[in-house]
């Protein structure tokens, strides 16, 4: 072995006061509902359509004030009800489309002034109808691309210019067809990843498109998903909840934070519950907000309404503490060492949990040569395998 060894080091770690993370609000006075539609401009948020407790897809829209903690019911949206449907904000309009009505999938995009309360409908993706695609914001142009139809699960990719009301089709995703992804944009880059197609994914992908590429990232270092809700905050990006790689609800409201200046994952304080299947939410200043979906608890679901806040300004409050974590040699041979005992799993590049268990030595001899990822609670280590 290699006398040399690269010492990770890391003297940050998350003080969180896990009693005060998540606050429940008042719920929205409309029937609870999955796949809402939900998005942000300025101090409010809203919550527009999906398919409600009763099993029916809806067209009702509400405003949510963040300064009063007050809903407001909005006259309703002039397109078709839906559900499975997505929408983003940008430069103080809202932008929503897609999703699926009694007679099947949609292509449509519609705009919305908050000022003037008034819907405009747009250019209609070339693309053709689809469910629950992947649907963001960068660079000024809107994104939207893999999601299903009732020929199956897609994998092309397209772009609307908001300047000129041009869609142009763009390089296809490189993975395998899904639908229901994660999906968020930093810095004008897009990130797409997970879904469900002929499995459940927790492999993540780039796309840049100044080059037209994609490129693949790091896995989400735990299982595979689909139906959960995003957003992206301060230059990183958050998957929240969902439902696991058995299209059932996870133990726990999974929440996870991407940093791409690192290409890693971190888990953060799960919301109260189990998971929920097809929630939403949006972002308002430094706080989260997340609403609806379906929510198992002991055996009985239920449909909500509700609204719940997380302060993310405390995720990025980053406290020194006496804990310093050191991982080496990397790259290893045949031993991970670590500088005290910790909890840990050692994922594939794929996502596959190979090993886990509680120790200050690993033992990797027997692996295949590559990249992995150990993950503890402090941090997820890229580990080179020799």
């Amino acid at each position: 072995m290699k006398n040399i060894f690269l010492f990770i080091v890391l003297s940050l770690a998350y003080h969180i006061n896990f009693s005060q993370d998540w606050v429940q609000l008042e719920d929205y006075p409309g029937l609870g509902r999955n796949h809402p539609i939900t998005f942000s401009i300025g101090t409010d948020g809203y919550v527009l359509a999906g398919e409600n407790e009763i099993g029916y897809y809806v067209k009702d829209f509400y405003k949510y004030d963040t300064t009063t903690d007050t809903w407001t019911q909005l006259p309703n949206f002039p397109g078709y009800p839906r559900g499975f449907a997505y929408g983003i904000s940008h430069n103080g309009k809202a932008y929503v489309g897609f999703g699926t009505f009694d007679l099947g999938p949609l292509d449509d995009l519609w705009e919305y002034d908050p000022v003037a309360e008034a819907w405009t409908e747009l250019a209609s993706c070339p693309c053709g109808g689809r469910l629950h695609p992947a649907m963001l914001e960068a660079g000024g142009k809107i994104y939207v691309g893999l999601g299903g139809n009732n020929s199956g699960n897609l994998d092309d990719w397209w772009a609307y210019d908001i300047s000129t009301d041009i869609w142009e089709q763009k390089a296809d995703f490189i993975a395998e067809k899904r639908h229901h992804p994660y999906f968020f944009s930093i810095d004008d880059i897009a990130y797409v990843g997970f879904g469900h197609g002929d499995d459940i994914y927790n492999d993540f992908y780039k796309y840049e498109p100044d080059t037209d590429t994609w490129t693949q990232v790091a896995s989400i270092p735990a299982q595979g998903r689909v139906a959960g809700t995003q957003f992206s905050y301060n230059g990183k990006g958050y998957a929240l909840s969902g439902d696991g790689d058995t299209h059932y609800y996870l133990e726990t409201g999974e929440f996870w934070q991407y940093t791409p200046e690192t290409d890693s994952w971190f888990s953060l304080p799960p919301h109260p519950g189990h998971s929920k299947w097809a929630p939403g939410c949006f972002i308002v200043g430094d706080v989260l907000y997340f609403t609806s979906g379906l929510q198992y608890d002991d055996g009985n679901s239920e449909t909500l309404n509700d609204l719940w806040r997380f302060n993310l300004d405390e995720i990025d409050g980053i406290e020194v503490v006496e804990l310093e974590t050191l991982v080496y040699p990397n790259p290893t041979t045949d031993k991970i060492l670590l500088s005290s005992a910790v909890d840990y799993q050692l994922f594939s590049l794929k996502g596959e949990l190979i090993l886990e268990g509680n120790a200050s030595s690993i033992e990797v001899s027997k692996l295949s040569k590559g990249v992995y990822f150990l993950n503890t609670k402090i941090k997820t280590f890229k580990i080179i395998k020799e």
